[in-house]
C-alpha cells in the first residue's frame, strides 16, 4: 500500500471519542527485530509424524476468504493501483498520494476510482465505483518525506455500493504500548497482506512479522517486515482477542492533531464507530467466506500437520489436521476451521 521509505513508524495516545489507529507508515522502521515466541516442533497424531518448525515467511493467500476478502486494490483511472481495506460497510482505508495523479499533477476524481475487493487475478469477491474520498487533514501532495507527510498519509473513500456486506471489513486498532506487550507475551499475531508490487494480481500475506516494541520516546515501533522485497506497500494486521484489525496509528495521529470539518470523518459518532476496533466477517451466504479454509489446510500443511491421502477427503483431512494442531498446542480440540484458529496457527509459528 506504500511506495516511499522512512525509517519511522508512529504510534499515537487514543484521543477521547476517537479510536482511530493507523495503516502502517509509507515504509517501516528498520530495527532489529525479536522474535516473541520460539517455535516448538509439533507431532501429528494420526501419523506420529514430526511438524515443521516454521511457515513460509510469504504465502499467496485465497482472495475470497476472510479476512483476506476485506483487503483490495484501488485502482487509479487505469494507471496504477493502491491496497485498500474495508473499515466498514462503504469505507475503505488507504494511502492519500494514492489519490494524486503526478502526472499531469491533479487529484483523481471520484468517477476515476474503482475498488476491487478480494481481487484474486482474473477474479474477485465484489467491486463499487467511489462516490468520494476524504483526505487526511495537513496532507500535502507535494510535502515529500517530511514527518507531516508521513503522519497524515492516509485517506478514507466512501463507495457507491456497501461491499463490506459481502466481502466483510476490518476494524481499526491501535498498535500502542499495551498491544506490543500482548505480542510480545505470545498473545496475538502480527502479519502483513495486500498486494505487493512484485505480484500485482493476487494477495499476498507475510508471516514473519514482528512488533519489536516501542525504541523511543516519541513512541515509535520498530519492525523488519518492510525491508523484505516488494513487502514496502503491505499494511500491517494484527491478531487479537479472535478478531484480526487494521494498524492503524497514523490515522488517530492525524485526527488527533486536526479533526476534519467536513464528510463522515467530521462525525464524532462516525469516528467512535470506527474507532471500536470492531471486525465483521461476512454472512453464510455472501460472496466472500466466513472462515478460511483454504489458508488454515495450507498453513498447517507447511508446518507438517497434512494427514495425506489416507485421511480421505479434503475436508476430513483439514479436520484431521486441525484436530493434531490443537492437541499439539494444548487447546480444546475440536477439527474446525475458524478465524480464532488461523490466529492460533499463526501466533504458534512466531
Amino acid at each position: 500500500m506504500y511506495r516511499r521509505r522512512v525509517n519511522l513508524f508512529l504510534a499515537a495516545t487514543v484521543c477521547a471519542g476517537m479510536g482511530f489507529a493507523s495503516l502502517a507508515a509509507t515504509a517501516q522502521p528498520t530495527q532489529t527485530s525479536m522474535n516473541f515466541t520460539v517455535p516448538k516442533p509439533h507431532a501429528t497424531e494420526a501419523s506420529g509424524q514430526q511438524a515443521s518448525d516454521s511457515m513460509p515467511q510469504d504465502m499467496v493467500v485465497d482472495a475470497a476468504e476472510y479476512p483476506w476478502s476485506a483487503v483490495g486494490r484501488l485502482n487509479t483511472g487505469g494507471r496504477g493501483y493502491c491496497t485498500g481495506i474495508l473499515v466498514d460497510e462503504n469505507h475503505v482505508l488507504t494511502d492519500a498520494h494514492c489519490l494524486f495523479y503526478r502526472t499531469e499533477g491533479r487529484w483523481w476524481q471520484p468517477n476515476e476510482l474503482h475498488f476491487v475487493a478480494g481481487y484474486q487475478r482474473d477474479t474477485n469477491v465484489t467491486h463499487s465505483k467511489v462516490k468520494s474520498y476524504e483526505l487526511a487533514p495537513g496532507y500535502r501532495a507535494n510535502g515529500g518525506a517530511s514527518l507531516s507527510s508521513i503522519i497524515n498519509n492516509w485517506a478514507l473513500v466512501r463507495l457507491e455500493k456497501p461491499l463490506g456486506r459481502q466481502a466483510g471489513w476490518l476494524g481499526l486498532k491501535n498498535l500502542d504500548k499495551r498491544l506490543v506487550r500482548r505480542l510480545k507475551n505470545g498473545q496475538g499475531a502480527f502479519i502483513q497482506a495486500g498486494y505487493r508490487r512484485d505480484a500485482e494480481h493476487a494477495i499476498t500475506v507475510g508471516f514473519d512479522c514482528h512488533a519489536d516494541g516501542f525504541f523511543d520516546a516519541q513512541s515509535r515501533i520498530g519492525n523488519r517486515c518492510q525491508l523484505k522485497p516488494g513487502r514496502a506497500d503491505l499494511p500491517f494486521l494484527v491478531y487479537m482477542d479472535g478478531k484480526f484489525n487494521v494498524v492503524a496509528n497514523r490515522v488517530l495521529a492525524s485526527l488527533a492533531e486536526r479533526t476534519p470539518q467536513s464528510g463522515s470523518l467530521s462525525n464524532p459518532r462516525f469516528r467512535a464507530k470506527m474507532g471500536k476496533g470492531d471486525s465483521q466477517a461476512p454472512k453464510s451466504g455472501a460472496a466472500a467466506s466466513p472462515v478460511p479454509e483454504k489458508t488454515i489446510s495450507n498453513l498447517l500443511e507447511s508446518l507438517g500437520y497434512a494427514e495425506g491421502e489416507a485421511a480421505g477427503p479434503k475436508d476430513q483431512a483439514r479436520e484431521a489436521a486441525i484436530k493434531s494442531f490443537e492437541s499439539s498446542n494444548g487447546l480444546p480440540v475440536t477439527g474446525e476451521a475458524t478465524i480464532p484458529l488461523l490466529g492460533e496457527i499463526i501466533d504458534a509459528s512466531n
